[in-house]
């Protein structure tokens, strides 16, 4: 390239930055591992985000991976939004200050996750109380005693919300509280464990596939419908189940950051937001096989129904 020609360049590409029209802003993020609820929560964000410049980056489940990856372009003017995806990433995110805005997606608890003073907005994988307490009612109308199992004291907000908020449609809640996942096989198999539904919850402490199917075994056993919180559980007995698009979360989160990069805001107040689309799933094969009665009305709106 001729010398005249590079001060061409040059003074277009400064005309270009002046005048706004420079390269497209670019969207970072990065990603706790490469699983694929995770690359699938991506593909949303690449969906929603299609207009801007995006890189991934993967820190591999590694926190000082993760830092360095941030420290590497957190000074990017370029850098408009910056999104986390999963808990790792979402807890590193947090730790380092940016003038760009902050957002997250694909974490369960980011309350737990994202220290309170450091906390900022995005799209959890936390479906709301209200929601799964009236799919309870309306798919199980004859039964009104729910038992949840909880660890302490980690979940024990968890138990206190459901009991306020099952009191309002009639409901009522019987926690098992557990300090031990040794503390769950012995809970089921006493006399006492004589409810109506038993509500699955995240709980760190029983995270074992075979305690979880030991569990949905011996309440299936004694005809008690199992409400589970993702897919593994629709297929693995649980009467009703809750299931999350991933790239729709993806999709939402996505959505936040174009509304972001287009008011140019990067100072917005935490906002945490609840998945917007929710599916039921209903295993009607089991239910009819045990004789466990579930409405109509339930059957005919769900998104999925095992027969």
């Amino acid at each position: 390239m001729h010398f005249s020609a590079k001060i061409f360049f040059i003074t277009l590409l400064a005309a270009m930055l002046i005048s706004g029209f420079a390269v497209a802003e670019e969207v970072f993020v990065i990603k706790t591992s490469d699983i694929i609820p995770y690359n699938t929560g991506v593909e949303g964000l690449r969906d929603a985000l299609s207009a801007y410049s995006f890189q991934v980056f993967n820190m591999e489940g590694d926190l000082e991976k993760g830092r360095e990856q941030l420290n590497s372009f957190k000074d990017n003017k370029q850098s408009l939004v910056i999104i986390a995806v999963g808990p790792q990433a979402a807890f590193v995110l947090s730790e380092i200050n940016y003038r760009a805005a902050k957002l997250f997606c694909m974490v369960l608890n980011p309350q737990k996750v994202i220290p309170r003073e450091k906390r900022y907005s995005g799209v959890s994988l936390n479906i709301p109380i209200s929601y799964q307490l009236k799919q309870i009612k309306s798919a199980f109308p004859e039964r009104k005693r729910i038992g949840v199992f909880f660890s302490l004291p980690e979940n024990k907000q968890v138990i206190e919300s459901l009991q306020q908020e099952a009191v309002a449609l009639g409901l009522g809640i019987v926690g098992f509280p557990i300090t031990t996942a040794g503390d769950i096989l012995p809970a089921v198999a006493s006399k006492n464990f004589t409810v109506d539904v038993l509500l699955m919850v995240p709980d760190e402490k029983i995270n074992s596939q075979k305690i979880v199917e030991y569990i949905i075994k011996e309440s299936l056993r004694r005809k008690i419908p199992v409400v589970g919180y993702n897919s593994w559980f629709a297929k693995n007995g649980a009467i009703l189940s809750f299931l999350l698009d991933y790239r729709d979360v993806g999709l939402q989160a996505g959505t936040m950051a174009a509304q972001l990069l287009k008011t140019g805001n990067n100072t917005v107040p935490e906002r945490i937001e609840s998945p917007a689309k929710i599916q039921v799933s209903i295993d009607l094969k089991t239910a009819e096989k045990l004789g466990i009665q579930i409405s109509a009305t339930s059957v005919q709106q769900a998104n999925e129904v095992i027969r």
